[in-house]
């Protein structure tokens, strides 16, 4: 049951920075300046069929551009939607960054699952004093899907260069590609930029690891692969599991053939070998149990690295993390990270 203050609906604004809380100082650099923004007031004059008729709340937990965001900093934002009183509020929208966005949206995916309003993550890729700015239009249209009823879940409203504005389940969402100002998710939807509207999907669990969770720690370690890659350029301490990424084929290198003799520095498996050691999971991702078919894959696999199926490379770190922030141990952490916890499932 939802109380709401003179019979008008709220939604709760958690600004933390980013280009879309960006201000532009005389030497035209930007930099993040959250206390400054002023699109709620933008909001509440423009046309849409909910102007004047919500009220808002406002936030600001940190402010910092999203290429900063750190795991103290998710921690600091963790940290403020546990206090939030969700029966005050029909919805929330998160201000944040590009850069890190879908980082965030895998994050919040998770950790929010079984909160009973829907939270809507809104960029821009101008500051929002700029002309072109995608930014108005992404919140107002979070504001309609909100208020016209969205499913509660995680969500990223984004208007694309094709003048579409879509919504994604945060759980599905993509990084944003270099040279690119795009955001794609495998069920990205486009939405009416007159009204906004769209069911959503429901949590698929009431978990709230968000109050699981006393504390996220910097103790995953994600290794993208690339030819000349050495692995005794990575130390160990401090390290609790490592997402190792694989080539298009699910293949990693394994620098040996048919599966004997001796390998080196640039094989996994001298890097497996050493986690072994410590008790550190090794996750290949993304990669399906049918991808140990491949000789080198097959090899990992063998030699005892852990996959992780079915999702983003961005939310197979994200569960990783978590996991390991519930204290899960080897086994019930590769269950739970192939565990389709929330939508995050993209094929």
């Amino acid at each position: 049951m939802y109380h709401y203050e003179n019979n008008k609906p709220k939604i709760l604004v958690i600004l933390t920075g980013g280009t879309i809380c960006s201000s532009t100082n005389d030497e035209g650099q930007r930099y993040s300046n959250a206390e400054n923004v002023k699109i709620i007031g933008h909001y509440q004059k423009s046309n849409s069929p909910f102007s004047g008729k919500v009220d808002f709340d406002k936030e600001i937990p940190l402010d910092t551009l999203s290429e900063n965001m750190t795991v103290a900093r998710w921690n600091t934002l963790l940290e403020a939607l546990k206090a939030v009183n969700y029966t005050n509020y029909k919805g929330i929208i998160i201000l944040h960054g590009t850069d890190t966005l879908a980082y965030t949206a895998s994050l919040l995916a998770i950790t929010l699952a079984g909160m009973p309003i829907p939270v809507c993550l809104v960029s821009s890729q101008l500051p929002l004093d700029k002309e072109g700015t995608n930014g108005h239009a992404n919140f107002r249209a979070a504001v309609e899907l909100i208020m016209n009823g969205i499913a509660p879940n995680v969500y990223a409203v984004y208007r694309n260069s094709d003048n579409i504005i879509y919504a994604h389940f945060g759980a599905q969402l993509l990084q944003c590609k270099n040279y690119s100002d795009d955001f794609f998710s495998r069920g990205m939807t486009p939405v009416s930029a007159e009204n906004a509207r769209w069911e959503g999907l429901p949590f698929r669990t009431n978990h709230l690891y968000l109050q699981k969770i006393e504390k996220l720690s910097s103790c995953v370690l994600k290794i993208v692969p690339y030819v000349g890659l050495d692995y005794n350029a990575f130390h160990l301490e401090g390290i609790r599991a490592i997402v190792h990424g694989t080539y298009h084929s699910q293949s990693v290198c394994v620098e040996r053939s048919q599966g004997a003799g001796e390998y080196s520095s640039a094989s996994i498996l001298q890097l497996i070998d050493r986690c072994n050691e410590k008790d550190i999971p090794v996750f290949l991702a993304p990669c399906s149990p049918e991808a140990a078919k491949y000789e080198s894959t097959g090899d990992a696999v063998g030699h005892g690295a852990g996959h992780i199926c079915k999702t983003t490379n961005e939310m197979a770190y994200i569960k990783v993390l978590v996991g390991c922030a519930l204290g899960l141990n080897q086994q019930a952490l590769e269950t739970f990270v192939n565990e389709d916890i929330n939508n995050e499932c993209i094929y």
